[in-house]
């Protein structure tokens, strides 16, 4: 049963007010960091009282989470824009992960991750192939692109869509990480050319 002071899902405000304090959130961690994100941070964020932040997630976890559903729902978005400017399936596939690169590059989305999904024992990026597949897959409406491909019969014989999604994330993951093309975004391209295209379409 839902505390008395909790905000009520269903008025009209509880949107607004609760992408407010998502967005202040965010506003701050681009900033300062998650690890130094606080309530009450947040709260002085998006100009209201810590009691309000409560109204809306029980804890800085809760928060952080629909940070991350935000980020992700976001980046899907523009991950759709992309893609309809781009009419052969292997550049959509390429501009699409360049642009999922530079989120995690230039913003602090690969440290929310590491805050939110990994513990002593696992390293990040055994989290990240696990983890960005299924969001990817779920959340930012790829699929498509590969049954378009296929379709047209453009993907090597053998390739799954889970191979497609897990190769397009390991080489993601490595761009992300590496520094020896210095921010070109040329560069980055022509790479993301060379380890994808040969590896999932055929001749």
């Amino acid at each position: 049963m839902t505390a008395h002071w909790k905000a009520k899902t269903h008025r009209a405000e509880y949107d607004r007010m609760r992408e407010r304090i998502v967005l202040a959130a965010w506003s701050f961690a681009c900033d300062h960091g998650f690890h130094r994100l606080t309530l009450n941070a947040v709260a002085s964020q998006a100009g209201c009282a810590r009691s309000s932040v409560y109204r809306y997630f029980d804890n800085k976890e809760q928060l952080l989470g629909a940070v991350l559903q935000d980020r992700v729902y976001r980046l899907g978005q523009e991950l759709e824009q992309e893609l309809q400017r781009w009419p052969e399936h292997g550049e959509q596939m390429v501009r699409g992960l360049y642009l999922a690169v530079c989120e995690f590059r230039h913003s602090p989305a690969l440290e929310l991750l590491r805050t939110l999904l990994v513990d002593d024992e696992q390293q990040l990026a055994d989290i990240v192939l696990d983890y960005i597949p299924r969001i990817a897959s779920d959340m930012l409406s790829i699929d498509p692109v590969f049954a378009e491909a296929r379709a047209a019969g453009q993907v090597r014989e053998g390739v799954s869509d889970d191979d497609i999604m897990l190769w397009l994330v390991t080489v993601g993951l490595t761009l992300a990480q590496q520094s020896m093309l210095d921010d070109d975004p040329d560069a980055e391209l022509a790479f993301l050319r060379k380890m994808l295209l040969p590896s999932i379409f055929a001749r």
